[in-house]
């Protein structure tokens, strides 16, 4: 029997690295509203820890029958109960304080040493690795580059070297910690890149792409060496912000980002990514992880290359929730979206109707 916890907060509690975080409201609104979806994912029998058990059995009932047999706890429930592993969203020092404040057994917290290696093999300084192992000698179909700066005398040279330029924080939420130069640094992101160092030891810095399209890999790392490909995820994003997510089967997104780039070089990047890595995760990290991609115009405008790593997410992704809804892909294909009425909830709409089915 497993726990799982929808802990949507995860990317700021790696870049604040605390075990106790007060929480930005609009994440402990999320988490809230949201609490119920590893149902989606988990076995029957397997126990969710939410905040609100009555909510979150409502929630999960609309779902009708796509879903596990679940049970729901909430945190003053896990005292005592004999779970034989916990899934949280990611792992991170918060998290595991939260477990261990609430009486789960520390055998099935990770050690302070492994919360450090997946709070460091989430930093986006390992970015420029990835993209140097993927790329070999297909360089002219792929794009991307990713440097790692400790003072704001070379984020300013490369800034003036490039022109336009993303610069980013090693570790950040979705759509925070980002700043968007083109072709001079305003003082306010001056100051945040001097903030941004000081606060987390330096900043990545990339040129700036025309993407066309948004996509990614989603993985599940077994800890041992060994990674497993899940499939491919199609999603929206705006200024860096996550806006929603296809579901479909893997042909019709294959068949979708085959109107820019050639299967085969899809199938060597997936091939590429599992061998890097399983060499970097292996015996340090277990549980799913994606990597953010892109399609993206080439200079000339004459066709289009891929960015094969964007970023990677050490956790599991609403790319992996979308995977979870596959099988409501068999005969339509979905828009999978975030939104946010009076409470924050998944929308789903037919990609060839007009009605909306809330989740």
């Amino acid at each position: 029997m497993k726990l799982h916890i929808f802990n949507p907060e995860h990317d700021i509690a790696l870049a604040y690295d605390k075990r106790y975080l007060v929480v930005p409201h609009a994440a402990r609104e999320l988490r809230m509203n949201l609490g119920f979806i590893p149902c989606l994912w988990a076995d029957d029998g397997d126990c969710i820890l939410v905040d609100d058990v009555q909510y979150a059995v409502k929630a999960a009932t609309k779902l009708g029958r796509g879903h596990a047999d679940v049970l729901f706890l909430s945190a003053e429930q896990l005292k005592g109960v004999a779970f034989d592993k916990i899934e949280p969203w990611g792992w991170d020092r918060c998290i595991a304080t939260q477990l261990h404040d609430a009486g789960v057994l520390a055998d099935l917290l990770p050690s302070e040493d492994g919360l450090e290696h997946i709070r460091s093999l989430s930093s986006r300084v390992h970015t420029g690795g990835a993209l140097d192992f993927i790329r070999a000698d297909i360089e002219d179909d792929t794009c991307g580059e990713s440097f790692y700066f400790t003072t704001a005398e070379d984020v300013a040279g490369f800034i003036n070297a490039v022109g336009d330029v993303v610069v980013k924080a090693p570790w950040s939420s979705s759509g925070r910690g980002l700043r968007y130069v083109h072709g001079a640094c305003s003082d306010s992101t001056a100051g945040w890149i001097g903030r941004t160092i000081s606060a987390q030891g330096g900043v990545m810095a990339e040129p700036y792409y025309d993407k066309v399209k948004d996509f990614g890999m989603e993985f599940f790392s077994h800890g041992d060496g060994r990674v497993e490909y899940c499939g491919i995820s199609l999603f929206e994003t705006l200024n860096g912000a996550y806006m929603g997510n296809i579901i479909a089967d893997d042909k019709r997104k294959l068949e979708a980002l085959q109107r820019f780039v050639t299967e085969e070089l899809i199938n060597i990047i997936k091939q590429r990514c599992i061998k890097y890595f399983e060499r970097l995760f292996r015996n340090k990290y277990e549980g799913p992880f994606g990597v953010d991609m892109m399609i993206v115009a080439r200079k000339d405008m004459d066709g289009f290359v891929v960015h094969p790593c964007v970023e990677v997410n050490l956790r599991r992704t609403m790319g992996h929730v979308a995977l979870s809804l596959s099988s409501l892909a068999e005969d339509s294909s979905y828009a999978m979206r975030i939104v946010h009425d009076v409470n924050y909830c998944l929308k789903l709409i037919p990609l060839d109707k007009y009605f909306v089915k809330t989740l």
